[in-house]
C-alpha cells in the first residue's frame, strides 16, 4: 500500500510542476501557509495576552499608558468619574424653562395681570385644560354648566411643542363674560379643569403659543377712524374677506376678522397699501395664555449657565497629576463637550438613559439625582474618583492619598452639618439636658434629653439680657466657633496658638508654647498667671503611664471659655476668656492609675486673673508657679498671630482674618472698609440714611473714602439694630438651668485610626470634652456666636455655597423657591405644625444635609458631624450598594426628584458617614480563630486565658477561670457533635489540660456553646466595618469666584504662590455685570498658565465636534451603518456582475462540462435502480 501511496503522490507532484503555472501555485501555497503559521502564533499570543492582562498590565493599564509598578502600592484599577451638563445648551435651556412652568402651575403661582408681549392684548376666549371630552360640544356643555350659555364658539387647538397637548378654547361675546367664569371653578364629569384667559400677541416664539388662522393683528394705522371707517380703507380684495374689525385704542392696534384662508395669507404677504399715507404691519395673531416671559427670566439663561470649560483643564490635571487613572466616565444628560476627542479609547460619554433603572425618574436636573447611580456605570471599577468639573488637581495625587490597606478610607472634613434648628448647636444635643431650642422634631427632642420624666432642664432662648460678653472677643481665633473646641477633630481654623491648638484636637506637638502647670497628688492649688487665657496641666506625675481620667468636673464659671482631658496625652487643656478679674475654679477629677478597681479622687483649685497686666510683656522667666514646686518648662504666652493663618484658604481682607471687638466704635482703619449692605434688607429708618449718603456720593460730596466710612458705621448700626430687634425673640433662661455643676459627657476612649501619628494634621480623638461650666453662660456665647456676622460669613461660606456644588442652576438657587413653596404645601396638607420660631431655611443643599444627618442619628447615634471637602472623592461601589440598600426609600426619592430638594440623599456626606458609622457584630468564629494562636484547632490552657483576660475584668483569680472551664465542661455535654466531627476533632493533636476533666475546646463546642456565644455578644462590642482616617483641609484649596476682578486676582495668585493638590474654582459669577467677560479671560489666562498642554481627551484646537448630543451622534452612527451594510452589498454584487461578464464563457464551458458529465451518470443509475425488482433487494451475483 505504502509504494503505490508514494508512487501517487509522486505522479501528482510531476504533474504539478510540469503544469504551465505549477511553480507558481506552489510558491503561493508556501507564501499562504507561512502567514498562516504566523498568523495563529500571533493569535495564540494575543490570547494569552489577554488571559493573563490583569497580571502583565496591571500596573501599566492607565491613561499614560505606562508602569507605574515602583510608585502605586497595590495593582487596582481606578476609573474618574464626571458629571458635567453645558449650561448654555438651548435646548437644556427649555427644559428647565418647561419644568419651572409646570411646577410653578402646580403651585398655582403663575398668574400674571398684565401681558408684556409684543402687541398683545386680552381676548373673549377662555382656555380649558386638559382638553374637553371629544363628545363635548357646545350644547352639552352648556347643559352641564349654565354659565357657558354666553359663548358664542367652541374648538380645539394643539401646541406646537414636542408634547403636543390639546387644549378647547371657548369664546364669548365680551369681557365681563370671562372675568365671571374665570372666578369660579370648573368641574366636568368629575374632573378639575383650570381656565385661562386667552390673550392674542404678534409674537409667535412665545413658549406654547398657538397660531389663529382667522385673526391678523394690524397696527401703524391712523387712529382716528372707527371701525367701520377702517374697514372702508382697506383695499376691496381684503375688505371683502374680513368680516370685522375689533379696535384697541390703548394699545393702537386693530385686530381684523378673516374666516378665509386665502384671504388670510393675502393679507399677510401683501404689504403695498397704505392709510391716509401710512402703510399698516399685519401680524398673524398667536394665541397665549401663560403670560410669563422666559426671555426676560434673569434665573435660566445662557450667560447665568455659561460653560467656562473647567472639565477641558480638569482632564488635563488628571493627565498631569493623576496619570495611573485607568479610564474616564463623563455622565451628562446626553451632551458632548464640542472639544472632546471622542475616539480616545480611554473616555466615554454615559447619558442618564444608561444609568437610571427606573425611566420615569427622566429627564432630570438633580444632581443628587444623578449621582445616586454613578456607581451603575457599565465597567466601572470598584473604586472610582467622583469628581466635579469645576475640581482639579494642582500637585502630585497617588491612590494613597485616598485609601490605604493600613489606614483604610482618607475622609477630609470642614466644616459642620448646619444645625437642625436656628440656636441649637450640635454640641447640645444629647449633652444631658434638655434645651428649648433644640426641643422640636429637626433636632429629635434635643436627641432624647427632652424626653422621659427626669429631664435636666437647660437653657430656654437666649438673646435677651446681653451681658458683658458682647464687649469681648467672640472667638478664639478667625472662624473658630466654641462648639468646634474640643470636638474630637483637628480644624484648621482651631490649630492656633490662640486656641490652645484646638484645646488639644490637634495634639501636644506644640504645647511648648502654652503655659504648663505640673500637676502633683500632694498640691492642691495652682494659679495662672496675670493676663494668661491658655495652660495646660499635666498629669503624667498624677496618674502616671497607665492611668485614666474617667470623670472630670468644676464649679459655675464665666472666665473658663472651655476645659478637656486628654487621656492620651495626660494633660488637661483649659481656654479662658480675657478681661475677668481674680477667681478662683475649683476642679474634681476620677480616675485610677492602671488599675480600673483602684479609683482616685483629686480636688485642686486653680486661681485665675485674665484681666491685662499694665507692662506690655511678660517675662518668660518670672512665670514659675511657686505652688507647683516644679522645674517644668512654665512659659508665659500672649496672644500672638499664628504663621498657619497667613496660609488658611479665607478670601477676607488681612484686616478682617482675626476677631475683634463687638463695639459700637468704628476705628479708623475698619471704617474705610468696603461693606456691600442691600437696601432691601435695612429697616426703613436706616434705609433713608443710605439713601442720602449715596445722593451725597453722586453729588460729588463725599468722596469714596468718606462714603465708605458712613456706610460701615451704617452697618455697624444695623448690626445693633439687628441685636435688639432680631427675628429670634428670645425668652428667658428655663427654669432648672442654674448654678449646676457640669461632668464631662462620656468620658471613654473612643478608637481612631493612626493615633500613632499626632503632627498637627492628623485627627486627635482621645481629646474628652469637660463641658463643666456654668451652662446658660456657655450656651449664651455660643448662640451670641451665631448671631455675629463674622461667623455667619464663615458658616454660609463653608456650609451653603462653598459645598453647594453641581449643576448651575442649583448653584444659583434657581429653584429653591419653588422647593420651599412645594415642602411648606405638603407641610399644610400633611397637617405638620410648623417651627414656631419660624427657622430660617439656608437653601435645598443645608436642608438636605440636615435631611440626612437625621437620619444617621437615627441609625448610627448623635454625635456632631462635618461636611467633606468640596473635592475628588474615592467612591467604592460596593459599599456604596450597601448604603443604597439601607436606605431604599430615601434613595428612591432622591432619584425621582427633578430638582435639587431638601429631602436628598447628598452624595459624599452620605456616603462617608455611612462608611465611618456602619458597625458590624464579632462572629464567635472570629473570637476562636484569633485566640487559637497556635492554628490547632483546639484551644490550650495558655489560650483560654488570653480568652478570658479579653472577657472578665483583670486581675484574674482562680474563681474567674474556673467559671469560664466549666462553661466548656457543661457545653460538652450538651452541645451535639456528630461522627464525622468527633473523627476530626481526634484527627487534631489532643490538647493536655491543668485540668482533667476540661474537654477538648474544639472549634465546634466553641462556636455552637450558647453561653460562650452569650459572653462573646456581651464583651465584645460591635467594631468598626471599614476603616477610615479623617483627615483636615491643610490640602484643599476652594475659591469662590465672585465677579470683583481685584479679589479674583488675588485668589488665582493664592492658588499659583501655594498650590495644593485638590483646587476648586467655584463660578458665582454674576454674568449680567460688565466686569464678568474680564474674570472669565482672567480665569482662562490662569487655566492657560496652570495647564497649557492639550491632553490626549482633546481635539486639537482647529477642530471640534460635529455633533453636540448623543442623539444626533447615534442617529448618524445607525445612518453610517445601513449605508455601510448597502454599499458593501452593492459593491458584492458589482464584483460579482464583473466576473460574469469577464468569465462568462469560461463559466459558460465549465457548467456544460459538470452537466454534459453529469447526464451521462444518470442512466446508468436509473438502469441499475430499474434491475432491482419492486419491493425486493435484488441479488448478488459472483463472477
Amino acid at each position: 500500500m505504502q509504494p503505490n501511496l508514494k508512487k501517487a503522490f509522486q505522479k501528482q507532484l510531476y504533474d504539478l510542476l510540469s503544469h504551465r503555472y505549477g511553480l507558481i501555485s506552489v510558491f503561493v501555497s508556501l507564501v499562504i501557509i507561512i502567514a498562516a503559521a504566523f498568523h495563529f502564533g500571533e493569535t495564540l499570543l494575543d490570547w494569552s495576552h489577554e488571559k493573563y492582562a490583569a497580571v502583565f498590565n496591571s500596573f501599566s493599564d492607565n491613561i499614560a499608558e505606562k508602569s507605574f509598578r515602583e510608585r502605586l502600592c497595590q495593582p487596582v484599577p481606578i476609573d474618574v468619574v464626571y458629571t458635567w451638563v453645558n449650561g448654555s445648551d438651548p435646548e437644556l435651556l427649555v427644559q428647565l424653562r418647561n419644568l419651572k412652568m409646570d411646577m410653578e402651575e402646580e403651585l398655582n403661582i403663575t398668574s400674571e395681570d398684565k401681558c408684556v408681549f409684543t402687541n398683545c392684548i386680552g381676548t373673549n376666549m377662555v382656555v380649558l385644560d386638559p382638553q374637553l371630552p371629544s363628545y363635548m360640544t357646545l350644547d352639552i356643555l352648556v347643559v352641564k354648566n349654565a354659565k357657558f350659555g354666553a359663548a358664542k364658539r367652541m374648538f380645539g387647538v394643539t401646541s406646537p411643542t414636542e408634547e403636543q397637548t390639546n387644549y378647547t378654547v371657548i369664546e364669548f361675546g365680551d369681557s365681563d363674560q370671562v372675568k365671571a367664569l374665570l372666578k369660579d371653578f370648573l368641574k366636568i364629569d368629575g374632573q378639575n379643569v383650570t381656565m385661562k384667559r386667552g390673550f392674542i400677541t404678534s409674537d409667535w416664539t412665545i413658549h406654547n403659543s398657538i397660531l389663529l388662522h382667522d385673526l391678523v393683528i394690524m397696527s401703524g394705522f391712523p387712529h382716528k377712524y372707527s371701525a367701520e371707517e377702517l374697514k372702508a380703507k382697506l383695499p376691496d380684495k381684503i375688505r371683502e374677506g374680513v368680516d370685522k374689525i375689533t379696535l384697541h385704542g390703548d394699545a393702537g392696534l386693530a385686530v381684523l376678522d378673516v374666516p378665509d384662508k386665502k384671504i388670510f395669507d393675502q393679507l399677510l404677504s401683501s404689504g403695498n397699501f397704505s392709510i391716509d399715507g401710512k402703510e399698516p404691519t399685519m401680524n398673524a395673531a398667536n394665541l397665549v395664555w401663560d403670560l410669563r416671559d422666559f426671555r426676560r427670566d434673569d434665573d435660566i439663561s445662557s450667560s447665568r449657565f455659561e460653560d467656562n470649560e473647567e472639565l477641558r483643564y480638569s482632564l488635563r490635571s488628571i493627565e498631569r497629576f493623576a496619570p495611573w487613572v485607568r479610564h474616564v466616565y463623563i455622565v451628562t444628560n446626553g451632551q458632548i463637550p464640542h472639544w472632546l476627542n471622542l475616539e480616545y479609547p480611554r473616555v466615554s460619554i454615559v447619558t442618564h438613559q444608561e444609568l437610571f433603572p427606573n425611566k420615569t425618574d427622566l429627564p432630570t436636573f438633580s444632581s443628587p439625582a444623578i449621582e445616586s447611580h454613578l456607581h451603575r456605570i457599565p465597567g466601572l471599577s470598584q473604586k472610582f474618583i467622583y469628581m466635579n468639573d469645576d475640581v482639579m488637581f494642582g500637585k502630585e495625587v497617588w491612590p494613597d492619598d485616598f485609601f490605604t490597606n493600613s489606614a483604610g478610607q482618607k475622609v477630609y472634613l470642614t466644616w459642620p452639618v448646619p444645625n437642625c434648628n436656628e440656636g441649637c448647636p450640635s454640641s447640645w444635643i444629647r449633652d444631658g439636658y434638655c434645651d428649648k431650642a433644640c426641643n422640636n422634631t429637626e433636632c429629635e427632642w434635643d436627641g432624647g434629653d427632652c424626653e422621659g420624666q427626669h429631664v435636666n432642664q437647660g437653657v430656654g432662648n437666649w438673646n435677651q439680657g446681653y451681658g458683658q460678653g458682647l464687649n469681648e472677643k467672640q472667638f478664639c481665633n478667625k472662624g473658630c466657633a466654641n462648639n468646634w473646641l474640643a470636638d474630637r477633630y483637628c480644624d484648621t481654623a482651631c490649630n492656633v496658638h490662640n486656641c490652645g491648638y484646638d484645646v488639644g484636637d490637634c495634639g501636644v506637638d506644640k504645647f511648648s508654647d502654652l503655659y504648663q502647670i505640673q500637676v502633683s497628688s500632694d498640691i492642691m492649688q495652682y494659679t495662672v498667671p496675670q493676663g494668661e487665657t491658655i495652660a495646660y496641666l499635666n498629669l503624667t506625675s498624677l496618674l502616671t503611664s497607665e492611668g485614666k481620667i474617667t470623670s472630670a468636673t468644676h464649679g459655675p464659671s464665666d472666665v473658663i471659655r472651655i476645659a478637656s482631658v486628654a487621656n492620651k496625652f495626660k494633660v488637661i487643656t483649659i481656654l479662658l476668656h480675657s478681661g475677668y478679674n481674680k477667681t478662683k475654679e475649683t476642679f474634681h477629677l476620677k480616675g485610677h492609675r492602671g488599675n480600673e478597681s483602684d479609683v482616685f479622687q483629686f480636688n485642686f483649685t486653680l486661681t485665675t486673673e485674665t484681666k491685662k497686666m499694665n507692662i506690655t510683656k511678660i517675662n518668660k522667666t518670672s512665670a514659675v508657679l511657686p505652688q507647683a514646686g516644679k522645674a517644668g518648662s512654665n512659659v508665659t504666652t500672649t496672644p500672638k498671630p499664628d504663621p498657619l493663618m497667613e496660609k488658611i484658604l479665607f478670601d477676607v481682607p488681612a484686616e478682617k482674618q482675626h476677631p475683634h471687638f463687638d463695639s459700637k466704635f468704628v476705628d479708623a482703619e475698619r471704617s474705610t472698609e468696603v461693606v456691600n449692605i442691600s437696601r432691601d434688607k435695612l429697616p426703613p429708618h436706616l434705609a433713608e440714611i443710605l439713601d442720602e449718603i449715596l445722593l451725597q456720593l453722586s453729588q460729588g460730596e463725599l468722596t469714596q473714602k468718606g462714603f465708605n466710612k458712613k456706610q460701615a458705621l451704617l452697618w455697624r448700626e444695623f448690626e445693633d439694630y439687628k441685636l435688639s430687634h432680631g427675628g429670634n425673640k428670645e425668652s428667658k433662661i428655663g427654669e432648672g438651668a442654674g448654678y449646676k455643676t457640669r461632668k464631662l459627657q462620656g468620658l471613654v476612649d473612643i478608637p481612631v485610626p493612626n493615633l500613632a501619628l499626632y503632627d498637627g494634621t492628623k485627627d486627635r480623638n482621645d481629646g474628652n470634652r469637660l463641658e463643666a461650666f456654668h451652662q446658660w453662660r456657655r450656651k449664651f456665647k455660643d448662640n451670641h456666636m451665631l448671631l455675629s456676622d463674622e461667623f455667619i460669613d464663615i458658616i454660609k461660606y463653608g456650609g451653603n455655597n462653598v459645598y453647594d456644588s453641581g449643576n448651575p442652576w442649583e448653584k444659583s438657587g434657581t429653584f429653591d423657591d419653588i422647593i420651599r413653596l412645594q415642602e411648606a404645601n405638603q407641610r399644610s396638607s400633611e397637617y405638620t405644625i410648623a417651627n414656631h420660631r419660624g427657622r430660617h431655611l439656608l437653601d435645598t443643599f443645608g436642608d438636605s444635609l440636615r435631611h440626612v444627618n437625621k437620619l444617621f442619628n437615627k441609625a448610627f447615634g448623635f454625635t456632631p458631624r462635618k461636611v467633606p471637602g468640596h473635592m475628588p472623592h474615592m467612591v467604592d461601589k460596593y459599599i456604596m450598594e450597601e448604603l443604597q440598600d439601607m436606605f431604599e426609600k430615601e434613595w428612591a426619592v432622591t432619584s425621582s426628584n427633578k430638582v435639587r430638594s431638601s429631602n436628598d440623599m447628598q452624595f459624599a456626606f452620605s456616603y462617608f458617614y455611612f462608611l465611618m458609622g456602619v458597625k458590624r457584630n464579632v462572629t464567635v468564629e472570629e473570637i476562636f480563630d484569633k485566640m487559637d494562636t497556635d492554628k490547632s484547632g483546639i484551644l490550650s490552657d495558655r489560650e483560654i486565658r488570653t480568652l478570658a483576660t479579653r472577657l472578665y475584668v483583670l486581675p484574674l483569680d482562680l474563681q474567674t477561670l474556673s467559671g469560664l472551664e466549666k462553661i466548656f465542661i457543661n457545653c460538652s455535654e450538651t452541645v451535639n457533635f456528630s461522627s464525622s466531627i468527633l473523627r476530626e476533632i481526634q484527627s487534631l493533636e489532643q490538647e493536655h489540660y491543668y485540668d482533667k476533666s476540661l474537654p477538648q475546646v474544639s472549634r465546634h463546642l466553641f462556636t455552637q456553646c450558647p453561653s460562650v456565644q452569650h459572653l462573646i455578644h456581651e464583651h465584645f462590642k460591635p467594631v468598626q466595618k471599614y476603616q477610615f482616617t479623617l483627615e483636615d483641609d491643610e490640602e484643599i484649596a476652594f475659591k469662590m469666584v465672585k465677579t470683583n476682578i481685584s479679589t479674583v486676582v488675588g485668589q488665582l495668585d493664592d492658588i499659583r504662590k501655594n498650590p495644593k493638590k485638590f483646587i476648586c474654582l467655584n463660578d458665582d459669577i454674576d454674568h449680567s455685570r460688565d466686569d464678568a467677560k474680564t474674570v472669565k479671560a482672567i480665569l482662562q489666562d490662569f487655566y492657560e498658565s496652570v495647564f497649557p498642554l492639550q491632553s490626549k481627551f482633546e481635539l486639537p484646537r482647529d477642530y471640534r465636534n460635529r455633533f453636540l448630543t448623543m442623539k444626533e451622534l447615534r442617529e448618524w452612527k445607525e445612518y453610517r451603518d445601513w449605508l455601510k451594510f448597502w454599499t458593501h452589498l452593492t459593491l458584492v454584487v458589482l464584483v460579482i456582475f464583473t466576473v460574469a461578464s469577464f468569465f462568462g464563457d469560461k463559466i459558460e464551458a465549465a457548467q456544460k462540462k459538470y452537466f454534459r458529465g453529469r447526464s451521462r451518470r444518470k442512466p446508468a443509475s436509473s438502469l441499475s435502480q430499474s434491475e432491482v425488482p419492486p419491493g425486493g433487494q435484488g441479488s448478488i451475483q459472483t463472477v
